[in-house]
Formats: structure tokens, sequence, C-alpha cells
């Protein structure tokens, strides 16, 4: 087949014509739709309601939780019926780089997994009346956490309350956004 100069020329300027129309087309579209897309987010996650009430049985909780607000953080707070305090909170902001960040806050710092999520188990440092341990689960550019406190003096080892946060966890994330 033998290629002419117009019919050269003709190539070149449909292929000039369609990638001008495809840089019109991204630089004409709006800021929002250009920019990536960014994970789920945790505007409309209610920390007292996220757990079942058959779920706050099963892991021992009977009473309805108390709204907090602390650091930012908006959670609730559950009394279990074996002297544990459950905490629940949400921090739209605060991904696991952020919590990576504060490592030097906790004692004990082990990334994990909580089902298909990102995770790290913490034991807050400084603590030593309580037995505490928080389990942070990556979701979007935020994180929700699980924490478990205990009177040191009656509860459980922290090996055995980070266990238990990670159970609670588990549970938790199927209703995570």
């Amino acid at each position: 087949m033998r290629t002419t100069p117009v019919t050269a020329a003709a190539a070149l300027a449909l292929t000039g014509l369609l990638l001008s129309g495809c840089a019109t087309a991204d630089s004409d579209a709006p800021a929002s739709e250009a920019e990536p897309l960014v994970g789920p987010s945790l505007a409309g996650f209610d920390p007292c309601s996220a757990l079942s009430q058959s779920d706050l049985q099963h892991v021992g909780v009977t009473q309805p939780g108390e709204q907090v607000d602390e650091n930012g953080e908006i959670g609730c707070d559950f009394r279990g019926d074996d002297e544990f305090l459950l905490r629940i909170s949400k921090a739209e902001t605060t991904d696991l780089a952020s919590w990576e960040r504060q490592r030097g806050v906790f004692s004990s710092f082990e990334p994990n997994a909580v089902g298909a999520r990102e995770g790290i188990s913490a034991v807050p440092a400084g603590a030593p009346e309580f037995s505490w341990c928080r389990q942070i689960i990556a979701v979007g550019d935020g994180s929700v956490s699980v924490e478990i406190k205990y009177n040191a003096d009656t509860g459980r080892a922290d090996p055995e309350t980070c266990a238990k946060a990670l159970d609670i966890a588990q549970v938790l994330e199927p209703a995570l956004p």
C-alpha cells in the first residue's frame, strides 16, 4: 500500500484533533472530578449505634453507651459486665500514618489486620493502674478505634485485653463504611 503525502497529512491532522479534544475535555473537568478518589468517610458513622444490642451482649455489654468527645475523637463509652470500659471512637482525619507518628505514646505498637482492613494493636504507655489496649482500624482517610480498659488490680493482662479489643473490632469491622 502506498501512502501519499495528502493521506499522511490527513492522518496527522486527525490524530492532532483527537489528542487536543482529549486534552480539552480533561482541562475543562471540574477540579473535584480531576482529584483522586479518597476512601470512605466516617462523617455518618455513629460509634454508639455501630454494634447491635446482640453484638454488645455477645462482648459483655448490657447497658447503653454514653457519647464522648475526647481530643477530637467522637466516641461512645460502654461499661462491660466484668468491670471493663469499652470505647468505640472515630477519628475522621487520623489515618494509620498519623498513628505511626504517635508511636512514642504507646508501650506496645503492632501493625495487624482486622478483616480486610489494616490495623494497629497498641497499648498506651504510662497507665499502670489500667490494663488498656487500643485496636485501631483504617477507614478511608481516618480510623476507628476499639479501646478496652480494665482496672489493673482486678483486670486481665495486656495481651488478653488486646485479644478482647481485636475480637470486638472484628465484630465491628463489617459495620464500618
